[in-house]
């Protein structure tokens, strides 16, 4: 009688020659046995071969597409811890919102823009230059507004001194090394924006002279400020300050508002913390850090009060 031995099917099934034995014990695999030696025919091989192969493929693909479930589940889970963990966090620390850089996106424009409008009592302003209140653009409407009709607000605000030394360094950033000299930053493009802004500044200062309510104050300081801020009594909108660009784009200008901002609620220790920084530098809390009156910036910039 001709036919495969069982070390024979086991290489051609490639399995064991155990898993064999046990397949010929169950009725698995049809043979014949002479004495204690088995003898399979070729049919009978050759069909649980089919069999196999085709099971083996349905158990594979079975396989691959739990392995699929259970990735999509664990990508999700993932990305809904993420989003607690976030929420939770924001919660904690008094983060109502995390905002698109203002530069680029409306809808922080006018969630400031509403909040400043809407907003009474003392209104904290930090920043280089703060050319969006202090120019004829952006804020500087609602400010002029304020002032127009005696709204009983108290604006504070800081800038860095247009004609120290960190002035001069955001312009070697923004414009060329050539501004480190004294005369060409004088006649550059940063220079004439705060000639501008400071004359919108020293507007508002003597409009704020005259009436009962509004009330403006502004204070230089040759220190760079690390955050650009807005506060009111019932939020703080503030970004951190940096000398990057995007991928070191050249063809951003300006290093302002390139970044996501936080809207901080009133209630939260970091509300709490940003007023304070504020406090301290408009006090002159720090010995080494300049600060310069409106009269003396006026007078450097050959602006008439």
């Amino acid at each position: 009688m001709t036919g495969l031995k069982v070390r024979e099917a086991a290489a051609r099934l490639n399995v064991s020659e155990k898993t064999v034995y046990k397949w010929l014990k169950n009725g698995i695999l049809p043979a014949a046995r002479i004495g204690k030696t088995w003898i399979i025919n070729e049919e009978s091989l050759n069909k649980l071969l089919n069999n196999y192969s085709e099971e083996k493929f349905l158990y594979t693909k079975e396989n691959e597409q739990k392995s699929d479930l259970i990735s999509s589940r664990q990508r999700d889970n993932y990305s809904l811890n993420r989003f607690v963990k976030l929420l939770e966090n924001s919660v904690n620390f008094g983060v109502q919102s995390i905002l698109g850089p203002r530069s680029s996106d409306s809808e922080t424009k006018d969630i400031i823009a509403n909040e400043l409008k809407n907003t009474t009592g003392e209104i904290r302003l930090m920043g280089i230059g703060l050319r969006e209140f202090f120019a004829d653009k952006g804020h500087s409407r609602i400010l002029r507004l304020m002032s127009d009709k005696d709204k009983n607000v108290s604006v504070k605000a800081i800038l860095v001194d247009p004609v120290g030394k960190f002035a001069r360094a955001r312009a070697v950033l923004e414009d060329g090394i050539q501004f480190q000299n004294e005369e060409q930053f004088r006649s550059g493009p940063l220079y004439s924006d705060s000639w501008r802004s400071l004359n919108v500044i020293v507007a508002l200062r003597n409009s704020a002279q005259n009436k009962k309510n509004f009330k403006f104050e502004a204070r230089f300081i040759d220190y760079w400020p690390s955050v650009y801020m807005v506060m009111t009594n019932n939020y703080c909108f503030v970004e951190s300050y940096h000398f990057g660009k995007p991928d070191n784009d050249i063809s951003v200008n300006s290093i302002d508002g390139l970044v996501p901002m936080l809207q901080v609620e009133n209630n939260s220790d970091y509300y709490k913390v940003l007023k304070h920084h504020f406090e301290y530098i408009w006090n002159g809390g720090n010995p080494i850090i300049n600060i310069k009156t409106l009269k003396e910036i006026s007078e450097s910039m050959k602006v008439s009060l």
